[in-house]
């Protein structure tokens, strides 16, 4: 079955319309979604979401939505999964938004689905802009997906999450790690020089 006859598939916004050009314009604020914000493991780094004054409040379908599969037009096209918490975010014309009712397919298999390396590489056949590498959001709207019970989704999509959320953890503490060693060294090189210039 082609994936928009299991879920909607529609572009982002294009924010520039709703920007708000002057501070007296602005009507509301959301936090924006971006290309820099999406970890290529398939998770949002909230440290790089954008601040966005919009000049009108904005419709809920280019906010997201607990449950909604965000996916990057632009290499290396990665999908992320939306929480509770990552709910109301705007979400830009660079993305699409796959939306599930869950009824025939979960978000959380297709989250796996569309992260596969398989899946991307076919998708890749349908760059419309070889400078940047751009799928056309209808690629995804008219790709053809074998569907799996709804018990056999739910395995794979518990095990994928496990895996997410272990790497993610991983990730997190790789960066604590360094943030520590570079402290230390730092804090050694000062004890060094303050040594040096004891002796002096």
């Amino acid at each position: 079955m082609k994936l928009d006859e299991l879920a909607t598939v529609k572009t982002g916004l294009v924010t520039a319309r709703k920007q708000a050009k002057n501070p007296s314009d602005m009507k509301a604020k959301y936090r924006q979604l971006n290309l820099k914000a999406i970890n290529s493991r398939g998770y949002i780094d909230e440290e790089f979401l954008e601040e966005f004054l919009a000049n009108e409040r904005l419709r809920a379908e280019y906010l997201t939505q607990p449950g909604d599969v965000v996916v990057r037009l632009t290499t290396p096209y990665t999908a992320v999964l939306i929480d509770e918490m990552l709910s109301g975010l705007v979400i830009p014309s660079h993305f699409v938004i796959i939306r599930s009712n869950g009824k025939k397919i979960i978000p959380e298999y297709l989250y796996w689905l569309l992260n596969t390396e398989k899946v991307k590489s076919e998708l890749q056949q349908n760059i419309s802009s070889t400078v940047i590498g751009t799928i056309k959001p209808t690629s995804y709207a008219n790709f053809d997906i074998e569907v799996l019970t709804i018990e056999e989704q739910k395995k794979i999509a518990e095990l994928n999450l496990l895996a997410k959320k272990e790497l993610c953890l991983l990730d997190q503490l790789m960066g604590q790690k360094e943030v520590y060693y570079k402290e230390l060294i730092s804090k050694v090189q000062k004890e060094m020089r303050r040594k040096k210039h004891e002796d002096n």
